[in-house]
């Protein structure tokens, strides 16, 4: 317990640390960000890359083995397969899909890019690499809690010791500070919204605290009914949302687009998952700014998210897992970003909030965008909670779903290039936290091999 307890305020110094530098010197915390950025990442980014495109093929030939029907815990499955999925799309990467699903086929096509090469990059950088991330991490925890019996994973398969201290708070700060970076994009469309609907000009900080108060709520009902109910609904809206965007829009050339696209990617997906730019300074260059950006980014969210999939996997097996956190999803999401991409470019629309004001004069897509919103914010936030609890110390969801906000509040008054220096710190923090994976997968091996030497000599 105390152990656990100096974790949290490690990660509490650590947090305030790092953002009180940002903000007493935003340019120079930013240029030594740059550095470590463009030296490491830029140079290195396929430590990234190489191991999640590693971990894809892997899964999906281990699927078709007899180890495919490994079962993680007794009994039947925890959560039915809709509410599953649902809780697994909306931690994921539900408000991501959303803000990007127009903003990124817009930026490449841009750059010059044809469409079909703009909806091939997003395919790159929003499925099987971000996926199998979710679900290398997922399948370590989910067997280490539900069929080892450890309770704490983290800090068990390194040993326990200083190593696996630094690590276990380097991903708690992580999911802190990317869960209030995502507190300050949900408040903007949200003030947005409510400045649209009701004429009520409410401050960001006001509308950050009501999430979080939201979060709180949810986070009391308990994961079998706050997140589950949320994410179904969450789903839903989402469904709704994009059907109705592909009815509204250009139905014939989507799914053309669609089924002549995912053959495509797929065979494109080994050379664009371990591309590096070999020889070509220009490429190397886009690659640190979008495929090497995003996996760092998705590092960032691998344990967070990872971890809650364990949680929710209870009863499921490894060929459910591979299906339904990796296959399944990123096919999903191919098939948002050829809907709302297609969309956003036919219709001249500069993100999704433009996209759903030029296809629906009336304000019924707005209005279920904006719900869609919220309720991805709160299970994202009441998730994120439960996740540094089951880090740390128990009973400590509501304190991190408050630190989150008061982190994103503070964020916001600060405004100006607080937000890039953000941005820059997650990628960089992606480093130690990608390290530390590799170490837990490392001890996650060693562990599994023992209990095999063990089971062999008896």
């Amino acid at each position: 317990m105390k152990q656990n307890l100096g974790i949290s305020i490690a990660t509490v110094v650590t947090v305030i640390a790092l953002i009180g530098t940002a903000a007493i010197a935003p340019q120079s915390f930013q240029s030594v960000l740059e550095a470590i950025k463009v030296s490491v990442i830029g140079n290195l980014g396929f430590i990234f890359t190489w191991p999640a495109f590693l971990a894809s093929v892997i899964f999906v030939v281990v699927m078709f083995t007899p180890l495919g029907k490994l079962r993680f815990g007794e009994g039947p499955p925890e959560f039915s397969t809709i509410s599953w999925i649902g809780m697994l799309f909306a931690t994921g990467m539900g408000i991501g899909l959303l803000t990007w699903g127009v903003l990124e086929p817009r930026y490449h096509v841009e750059a010059g890019n044809s469409t079909d090469q703009a909806l091939l990059y997003a395919f790159n950088h929003w499925g099987l690499l971000a996926w199998s991330g979710y679900l290398a991490v997922g399948v370590i925890f989910a067997h280490a809690m539900h069929n080892l019996g450890i309770g704490k994973p983290a800090e068990t398969l390194l040993g326990g010791g200083l190593l696996s201290r630094i690590n276990l708070v380097s991903l708690v700060v992580s999911t802190v500070i990317g869960l209030s970076l995502t507190f300050s994009y949900a408040a903007d469309p949200l003030r947005q919204a409510i400045t649209r609907y009701t004429g009520a000009e409410l401050d960001a900080a006001v509308v950050i605290l009501v999430l979080s108060a939201f979060a709180i709520a949810s986070s009391t009902t308990g994961i079998k009914r706050g997140i589950k109910w949320l994410s179904n609904y969450n789903t839903l809206l989402a469904l709704i949302l994009m059907g109705g965007v592909f009815l509204l829009s250009e139905p014939g050339q989507i799914v053309m687009t669609f089924l002549r696209l995912v053959p495509e990617y797929i065979a494109q997906y080994p050379a664009m998952a371990t591309d590096i730019g070999a020889g070509d300074p220009e490429r190397k260059a886009w690659l640190a700014d979008w495929l090497y950006a995003f996996e760092a980014a998705w590092y960032g969210w691998f344990i967070f998210t990872g971890v809650f999939i364990a949680r929710i996997s209870r009863g499921r097996t490894l060929r459910q897992l591979v299906l339904g956190v990796m296959l399944v999803p990123s096919l999903f999401s191919c098939l948002w970003f050829t809907v709302f991409g297609i969309a956003g470019l036919s219709t001249g629309s500069e993100d999704v909030f433009a996209l759903m004001s030029a296809l629906d004069s009336s304000g019924v897509l707005s209005v279920i965008l904006t719900l869609n919103i919220l309720l991805f914010f709160v299970t994202s936030a009441d998730s994120a909670g439960l996740v540094c609890e089951m880090l740390t110390v128990r009973r400590s969801r509501a304190f991190w779903i408050l630190m989150m906000a008061g982190l994103a509040v503070v964020i916001n008054r600060l405004d100006g290039d607080i937000f890039k220096v953000i941005l820059s710190l997650i990628s960089v923090a992606a480093i130690p936290v990608a390290l530390g994976i590799f170490a837990l997968t490392a001890g996650f091996l060693m562990l599994v091999r023992q209990g095999r030497e063990r089971q062999i000599s008896t």
